[in-house]
């Protein structure tokens, strides 16, 4: 039978039965219908480098960007020009100033920077022959405040270093009757800092619940603390390296021989994936951006969300590589070091 145009004259109740029947056809698919379903996570970035400038009279090569507020400023250290000590290097709106206050101190290291701005600086008090822990916080809107970290009675603080966006600090101490090292915890929601046995693992990172993340001595992976509660994470046989933690997640990586090794994701039940594609993997924000390097520890500079990879990140001219990303904003930003200075990436 050909196909053709079929005419049918229907009489008028006809007309209105299936009115009405296509009126509530149409009612129910209103109401039925499901939403559309908006695309997941951040759309991907279009990556752009620069290069950090040292501080008037600084060398580049001898400048580290170690920490940012997320909010266009970053702090770090340069080597103070004809001395064997660093100073400590504020970038607001990507100026650099050297910080006098600290001019002091001898072999200072700035630890990190958190959302609101306060610096983690870790530095040598030659006058009183002991190291010091300190908090600077304002710096990036003016002449800023320092305040020193200090251990509970019978225990002398090592270091700090990281601070979370509440500004629980991290760091390490001894105990001064044995000599033994331990973990200290500075938390802004109790009276005084804590005491963590080094028995749960070498303090590796703080997470910004509080949670603190340990790296087992040996390579066997590493654990996460949460108010005294200790979480083992997955460990599947291979020599396991814990770098970070941010919003529950763990990133490190695990080797077999070197350079060869698989980047790979803890979640916040301890559970652990491969990253697609990824050599080595050593920071992440809450968004789940991750910096590392892919195939192996001596790949490409590269980003994942998660476990699925993004991009390689662009190089400025006349550089071939960069050591590892160790800074990773909330707003994206990132930071490395190659031979010729220190780089900075933002996602436009």
């Amino acid at each position: 039978m050909s196909k053709g145009i079929v005419y049918v004259i229907l009489g008028e109740s006809m007309i209105r039965g299936f009115a009405l029947a296509a009126a509530i056809g149409l009612a129910c698919t209103a109401f039925t219908a499901p939403a559309a379903v908006a695309s997941s996570g951040p759309a991907p970035c279009d990556w752009e480098v620069s290069k950090v400038p040292a501080p008037f009279g600084y060398e580049d090569r001898s400048t580290d960007v170690k920490g940012t507020d997320s909010h266009g400023n970053y702090a770090g250290t340069s080597l103070r020009p004809g001395a064997n000590t660093n100073d400590v290097v504020l970038w607001t709106d990507g100026k650099p100033r050297v910080v006098p206050e600290f001019a002091h101190l001898q072999w200072l290291q700035v630890a990190d920077e958190n959302s609101a701005g306060t610096v983690l600086v870790n530095g040598y008090l030659p006058a009183e022959s002991r190291w010091t822990a300190l908090q600077y916080a304002g710096g990036h809107q003016g002449a800023g405040t320092i305040s020193e970290l200090v251990a509970p009675a019978g225990y002398r603080t090592s270091n700090a270093m990281s601070i979370n966006s509440r500004g629980d600090v991290l760091g390490s101490g001894t105990r001064i009757a044995t000599g033994e090292s331990v973990t200290l915890l500075w938390p802004t929601l109790a009276a005084g800092p804590q005491v963590i046995e080094w028995s749960v693992g070498f303090p590796q990172d703080l997470d910004d619940d509080g949670a603190v993340l340990f790296r087992d001595p040996t390579g066997n992976g590493g654990h996460v603390w949460r108010n005294g509660v200790v979480l083992p994470l997955e460990h599947r046989g291979k020599r396991q390296f814990v770098q970070a933690i941010r919003g529950g997640k763990v990133v490190g990586h695990e080797l077999s021989s070197w350079p060869n090794a698989q980047a790979v994701l803890w979640d916040s039940t301890g559970a652990v994936a491969p990253i697609d594609g990824g050599g080595s993997a050593y920071a992440i924000n809450a968004g789940g951006l991750i910096t590392g390097q892919r195939s192996s520890l001596t790949g490409k500079a590269a980003v994942w969300r998660d476990t699925a990879f993004e991009a390689e990140l662009p190089l400025p001219d006349g550089v071939s590589g960069v050591s590892e990303l160790f800074v990773v904003g909330a707003d994206d930003s990132l930071f490395s070091k190659s031979g010729s200075g220190p780089l900075r990436w933002s996602c436009e």
